[in-house]
């Protein structure tokens, strides 16, 4: 087992305190030299940035990435290490999680970030496509809990970051297996937070607007979105977007103040602020209608 941190600590019930080898600190503690990080999805984006804003911090980064060389170039670029896997693939991410908590030990925080878009209307898309997008979208951050929560659980320490999308509360009728893993990314994330926060493990969604990053190369364009026309109008608007760093200094506030919902951009921020006060004719309408302009 690596000596990467000193001796176990605990985290309070309400997440407000770390104690370890008999000492107290703030959660901010979580986030430091000599912990430890596991990063999904890190080979680029949101993913890379986050990486590369807990390296900053001191921590030991773990990146997992189906591509395998654009993990090790993000390990190569933050000291840490990397593993291939895909985290769809329930078996692999044990695999993973039992390879990185026997040399490390638990992680202190994981990033359970790995997602792919999709764009189309119900009725143009698949079978094939609902079992893509669900597998890596909500499977993966399910995969990444089951292979690295019960190790953090047992330690009694720790925080959960899932990265969920403004869009979880925001229906579209143009996004509706989109919106559908972000929005049970995020009650999901809410239902461990209930269950392993007395445990000492806090769980966050982290739910970014429009960030500047490469997703819409992972993302299948079905039925009318599929036309050229509206590709480019979506990359121009992601082009346009906030950095990802943004979204890696959210994951930091979100450990170290324990936040059970952290939106991103002020996009996210508006629709967050108006979800639930907004009458459902008005939702309705609004999911119709164009969204910055795609």
């Amino acid at each position: 087992m690596g000596a990467r941190r000193p001796g176990g600590g605990t985290v309070s019930a309400g997440g407000g305190t770390v104690s370890a080898g008999g000492g107290t600190a703030s959660r901010e503690a979580l986030v430091g030299p000599g912990r430890l990080a596991v990063v999904t999805g890190a080979g680029s984006g949101i993913g890379r940035a986050t990486a590369r804003t807990l390296r900053s911090r001191g921590m030991h980064v773990v990146a997992l990435d189906v591509d395998g060389p654009a993990a090790r170039a993000v390990a190569a670029e933050t000291g840490g290490e990397a593993h291939q896997v895909d985290v769809s693939d329930g078996p692999a991410m044990e695999a993973a999680a039992r390879a990185v908590v026997h040399e490390h030990g638990p992680p202190d925080v994981l990033v359970n970030n790995a997602g792919v878009g999709m764009t189309g209307r119900f009725l143009d898309t698949t079978d094939d496509d609902w079992r893509w997008i669900l597998g890596i979208n909500l499977g993966g951050v399910i995969n990444g809990c089951r292979a690295f929560g019960p190790s953090m659980v047992a330690q009694g320490r720790g925080h959960v970051v899932n990265v969920s999308s403004g869009l979880a509360f925001t229906p579209r009728a143009t996004e509706p297996a989109y919106v559908t893993t972000k929005a049970a990314v995020l009650a999901l994330s809410q239902c461990l937070r209930a269950d392993w926060g007395p445990c000492g493990v806090g769980v966050s969604a982290v739910c970014p607007g429009v960030i500047a990053t490469a997703i819409t190369s992972r993302t299948r364009f079905r039925g009318d979105r599929a036309a050229a026309e509206s590709r480019a109008r979506i990359r121009r608007l992601f082009a346009r977007g906030h950095p990802p760093e943004l979204v890696a200094g959210a994951v930091v506030d979100a450990v170290a103040g324990n936040r059970p919902v952290v939106p991103v951009g002020v996009e996210a921020r508006v629709g967050w602020f108006l979800n639930g006060l907004v009458p459902a004719r008005l939702v309705d309408r609004a999911a119709r209608t164009s969204l910055l302009g795609i």
